[in-house]
């Protein structure tokens, strides 16, 4: 099986939802759209896990922050758990890891 455009974001409970695969520019729409149905059904305050992120390119990180903002307009808590280190890196060269809101898995 290629991953090469395939990427997932399901909710795993109101409290969950868990993103997989890899972030660029070819899968990212769908995943803003998915996105945009799923946190009516989240709760107040919510985790996204990227353990299953393969690869990302920087327009990942722009989903984040497009989630992020999301989240803040539906007065709803998001938390990134579980980000993988590469993308953690490219957060913290680009000086966004102190603007995602990054936390560790509960």
């Amino acid at each position: 099986m290629t991953l090469k455009n395939t990427a997932l974001l399901q909710q795993i409970n109101p409290q969950q939802m868990t993103l997989e695969g890899v972030l660029n520019q070819h899968t990212v729409a769908a995943l803003r759209i998915r996105y945009a149905s799923l946190i009516e059904g989240a709760d107040s305050q919510f985790s996204v896990d990227l353990s299953g992120v393969g690869r990302s390119t920087n327009v990942g990180l722009s989903l984040l922050l497009c989630y992020m903002r999301k989240a803040k307009r539906c007065n709803k808590a998001l938390v990134f758990v579980n980000i993988p280190d590469a993308m953690f890196e490219m957060a913290r060269v680009s000086g966004l890891d102190d603007v995602l809101p990054l936390g560790r898995a509960s």
